[in-house]
């Protein structure tokens, strides 16, 4: 009788569980199809104080908030981040709460909520500019900070000062050999990859053409070039540094005949409108240079 007793109660467990699914996805259906006053109330029939299934949690929370009933919205959201909810569905959460906080007028704890889920992945900007939702945000008088540090989050190169060491570079430029009027081609220097890096797009009047992507380097505290040309020959250039009013490199080389040699690589910030670009070889281990080449960057005149 006692072996009678305990496998009913199995089956009457199992056959709980199978229908807790088909309601949870049937619930998932109608989320899915936006129906949120039916899939709420599948969700409330199988979600209980306990449960601990983060994702019906928010999506609990996200029927509310469609259906205007924000403080609701605002406790399912939190019983979503008390169960550990893997980070999407945390940067997901945290964003929908951004929403609901915004709706209400909080807006130090919509942009709170909204850094939180943008560090997790959440690429906030978009929504920020032109949902409605954060129509009161978009009107408060701090909105240029928050969106800046929304945008620095998303971003994180934007805020390290000495990513933006070689700015003075970024532009589209007229080419000189340096002291004469004698053209030597055009660089077009965009800032690329959320502001991480500078792409040089180098075309001569020989038509021989060139790509560099010049970046600083967090890890060693230097900036780096990977140059690559139509010629060939890929060159890298390492511990570049700003200092003394120009972005300077350090190169080594093998020449045709086997022997290591080292040379400068440098960048002078002449002005807004001019850079002058300058690269030399060591001899005879550093006793003489050779100027390899010295160019003169015109702005082009918009």
């Amino acid at each position: 009788m006692k072996k009678i007793t305990v496998l009913l109660l199995i089956v009457m467990n199992v056959s709980a569980f199978a229908q807790q699914q088909a309601t949870l996805k049937k619930a998932d259906s109608l989320f899915a199809k936006q129906e949120w006053k039916a899939a709420k109330q599948n969700y409330l029939s199988v979600l209980k104080d306990t449960s601990s299934n983060p994702i019906s949690w928010t999506r609990l929370g996200y029927c509310d908030q469609n259906l205007g009933l924000y403080a609701e919205a605002l406790t399912n959201y939190e019983k979503c981040l008390a169960n550990s909810p893997r980070p999407q569905v945390r940067s997901v959460t945290l964003s929908r709460m951004a929403r609901v906080y915004a709706l209400t007028g909080k807006i130090d704890e919509a942009a709170d909520r909204l850094i939180k889920a943008t560090a997790l992945g959440y690429n906030s900007l978009p929504d920020l500019d032109t949902l409605a939702d954060y129509k009161n945000m978009r009107a408060a008088p701090n909105f240029a900070d928050i969106r800046k540090k929304v945008y620095e989050t998303v971003f994180p190169c934007a805020a390290e000062p000495h990513a933006h060491d070689f700015d003075f570079w970024i532009g589209e430029w007229d080419v000189y050999q340096t002291g004469t009027k004698f053209l030597v081609g055009h660089s077009l220097v965009q800032s690329i990859s959320g502001e991480c890096a500078l792409l040089e797009n180098w075309t001569s009047t020989q038509a021989s053409t060139g790509k560099s992507i010049n970046y600083y380097n967090a890890a060693t505290g230097k900036w780096e070039q990977d140059w690559i040309g139509s010629a060939g020959g890929p060159q890298r250039y390492l511990n570049g540094e700003y200092k003394d009013g120009a972005m300077q490199f350090a190169y080594e080389f093998t020449n045709a005949q086997g022997k290591k040699q080292t040379g400068n690589f440098k960048f002078y910030n002449i002005d807004k409108d001019t850079v002058r670009q300058y690269q030399d070889i060591n001899n005879d281990d550093g006793k003489t240079v050779t100027v390899s080449y010295d160019f003169t960057y015109i702005r082009k005149k918009q």
